[in-house]
């Protein structure tokens, strides 16, 4: 690929899946997690992530995400279409290229698993992230997720 007669890299895929199990019933756990709200990223992970909720039905959500980079700020929007109860799929753009796929799985009465596929698109093969750094960042934050969910369930909290 060319661009201005410069040599460019071509993009590269990867794809990334996490798993998470909640002692929760299917319903509540696709409530809890699609509960969007704009202070997740502090409530949650202490993040200093912003985000502006722009669109939100039962259908689909959309905000706009602004963090702090190895370069500065990164900008861009997040789309979640919701198909209830079993599944929500992600498309980000501006700050990346990421989709994702969210599908819940009933394990009885009250236990549910969640399995997550990403695709990330990178400009170049040296920027791709290893599956271990990216699958283990996703785990330590889907067990954050996980404790909290749980506690609102026990505690008998609406999901959303």
């Amino acid at each position: 690929m060319q661009f201005d007669g410069k040599e460019m890299a071509k993009p590269v895929n990867q794809t990334y899946k996490i798993s998470q199990k909640f002692d929760a019933p299917m319903e509540y756990v696709f409530a809890w997690c699609t509960d969007f709200r704009e202070d997740d990223p502090q409530k949650y992970l202490g993040s200093k992530t912003v985000r502006k909720l722009l669109e939100k039905t039962p259908e689909r959500v959309i905000w706009a995400v602004r963090f702090k980079d190895g370069k500065g700020y990164a900008e861009g929007i997040r789309a979640v279409w919701l198909n209830s109860p079993k599944s929500w799929h992600l498309d980000t753009c501006g700050d990346g290229r990421e989709v994702g796929d969210y599908k819940l799985t009933s394990l009885g009465k009250s236990k549910t698993r969640l399995d997550m596929k990403f695709v990330v698109t990178y400009d170049s093969p040296k920027e791709v992230e290893s599956k271990k750094e990216w699958e283990g960042d996703g785990k330590k934050h889907w067990k954050i997720y996980r404790k909290a969910l749980e506690a609102d369930f026990k505690a008998g909290k609406p999901a959303s």
